[in-house]
């Protein structure tokens, strides 16, 4: 109890925050205006893409319409697939600047792929397939499916039941 009321222990923590936050605090302002900026440009570049894809199609009016389901659909997944990739790099280097070491976290998360990867193979499968069928332009979102007896409305990669 001695050691809280000594003038010596309240000048080492002042000391060592005033350290801490000099030291490290513009590091970690600089990561996340870095992620923000990330995001933004993100943002903007899925939107031009977007446009550009819808401006491509002619002047076909049906056509018109089924072009921008197909874009909406492929920028949607992009929008998703790079999002997640960026919160992950976020958080990693956030975590790094904080001065965790990380290389626990990646070796647990590179054992976990690897057995989701294996446990899941025929769900991952699905998931490249149903990709690709997006991709090819053979289903798109807001399209009515009946696959193996069920049917449902396509919303991004997900399908919606309909009994």
């Amino acid at each position: 109890m001695k050691e809280l009321l000594n003038e010596d222990f309240y000048a080492t923590v002042f000391s060592k925050t005033i350290n801490w936050a000099i030291d490290t605090v513009p590091g970690l302002l600089l990561v996340i205006v870095t992620f923000l900026l990330s995001l933004w440009v993100m943002k903007i570049i899925l939107r031009r893409m977007r446009k550009v894809i819808i401006a491509s199609v002619q002047d076909d009016e049906e056509n018109a319409l089924e072009k921008e389901k197909r874009a909406t659909t492929l920028i949607n997944i992009a929008r998703g697939t790079l999002v997640i990739a960026l919160w992950a790099i976020f958080i990693l280097i956030f975590l790094k600047q904080l001065g965790m070491d990380i290389a626990p976290i990646l070796a647990g998360a590179g054992i976990v792929g690897l057995a989701v990867g294996f446990g899941a193979q025929e769900l991952v499968r699905d998931g490249i397939s149903g990709f690709f069928m997006l991709l090819e332009n053979r289903i798109r979102t807001g399209d009515v499916v009946l696959i193996n007896g069920t049917g449902g409305m396509v919303e991004g990669i997900n399908l919606r039941t309909v009994t």
